[in-house]
């Protein structure tokens, strides 16, 4: 059948008439319900953005950073000066990269989210969630960040330096520092980060390493100290309801590096020559490496645990092994090689090597291989795809 032709000459269009008083009411509501709702999200998102409300400041960095991504950046590999470089982790969707002298956002297309610098002698992180905490370690400043803001700068007290720091899910801060009214200390704050809603003083050990729980309800800390020449370790879970601990575990001969709240409100803590399964602060599992020791380690988001052990202190003579949030071991691998870093997260381990990245599934098959050479000093799973962290540049893997 042929197309038959339209002579929009004889097509009639009506004029909309604005003159009408009726038309002109019904346009004028609608622009007033549109600049209203503006306004009630203006504020709204202003005065969560003050009062740091955690569901409100995560949808605001989600909406930046998708409003930042409609101009794409130039991809990577993303050059970078490596002798700046502090330290490098994923943050949501985004690299998150600490320096010398400033923080880096960058999203999958390789563009520069963000930058904000910083004055921190010797700056370090941490982050859980959406949310970076950014301190200047034995110092007294700190901040947290995300991937498109800084929501809040702050210090402890001149004679509290900064050991470490953690984050919470819900937002909340948890300080370790030095002081000289006690060996350490412990302070924990509220989402907005103006109150102390926790504290605690140790007064002979130090502290190592913090945790919070997802709900910000209870901490968990570990502290190393020192009896009859003999190192020793302690691992404390808290309430914020009450002062004294809610459990308390020694652990004699063990220096513990890291605690981390896992799956619900269990606690897994890593030490150079064992592993504790603290299961709802009441009871505990421990595994010891026998003849190894802890070579490197790694927390997934969400609880799984994958460490590196060197047998009978070999480098080249190495077993990774998987633990899942439960503390079910998911796989136990040799490898003969020396590692040089691992990164787990998306249900993928990304082990680098000298010559070459495999990446494992946790279940302990291979996902995928990648040759690599020895200027490559760390690797990530962003997404579905691998990326290597070299001198000078951060790049896929292909």
């Amino acid at each position: 059948m042929a197309d038959k032709k339209v002579n929009l000459k004889k097509i009639k269009f009506k004029k909309i008439n604005l003159k009408s008083k009726k038309l002109r009411h019904v346009l004028f509501t609608i622009l007033k319900v549109v600049v209203f709702t503006a306004l009630i999200l203006f504020f709204v998102f202003a005065a969560a953005e003050k009062l740091n409300i955690s569901a409100i400041t995560d949808f605001n960095d989600n909406f930046r950073n998708r409003i930042a991504t409609l101009t794409p950046g130039d991809g990577y590999p993303y050059q970078i000066n490596s002798g700046a470089v502090r330290d490098i982790t994923i943050l949501g969707s985004n690299f998150f990269v600490l320096m010398d002298d400033q923080t880096l956002s960058l999203d999958s297309t390789a563009k520069e989210v963000k930058t904000s610098s910083h004055t921190f002698s010797n700056p370090a992180m941490n982050t859980k969630g959406s949310k970076a905490v950014v301190y200047n370690r034995n110092g007294n400043r700190y901040r947290i960040e995300n991937r498109t803001d800084t929501l809040f700068t702050g210090e402890t007290a001149e004679d509290e330096k900064i050991i470490t720091a953690a984050l919470s899910k819900k937002g909340q801060l948890a300080l370790a520092t030095f002081s000289d009214t006690c060996s350490s200390k412990l302070m924990v704050y509220s989402s907005n980060y103006k109150k102390v809603i926790f504290e605690w003083t140790c007064s002979q050990d130090s502290i190592t390493s913090v945790d919070l729980s997802d709900n910000g309800k209870y901490a968990a800390v570990c502290v190393v100290g020192a009896r009859d020449g003999e190192i020793y370790s302690k691992v404390y879970v808290f309430d914020f309801d009450y002062s004294d601990p809610k459990a308390e575990f020694e652990y004699f001969g063990t220096a513990m590096v890291a605690v981390r709240f896992v799956k619900g409100d269990n606690v897994v803590a890593l030490g150079d020559n064992m592993i504790s399964y603290i299961k709802n602060a009441k009871t505990k599992e421990d595994v010891s490496f026998d003849t190894s020791t802890l070579a490197a380690f790694d927390f997934s988001e969400s609880g799984e645990c994958v460490i590196v052990l060197s047998q009978y202190g070999s480098t080249n003579n190495q077993v990774l092994v998987c633990y899942s949030s439960s503390f079910k071991k998911t796989c136990e691998k040799e490898l003969k090689k020396a590692v040089k870093s691992i990164y787990m997260e998306n249900g993928r381990i990304s082990v680098l090597f000298d010559d070459e990245i495999i990446v494992y599934r946790t279940g302990g098959g291979v996902y995928h291989k990648y040759d690599a050479d020895n200027t490559v000093k760390s690797v990530y799973n962003l997404g579905n795809k691998t990326y290597a962290y070299s001198n000078g540049k951060i790049a896929r893997c292909k």
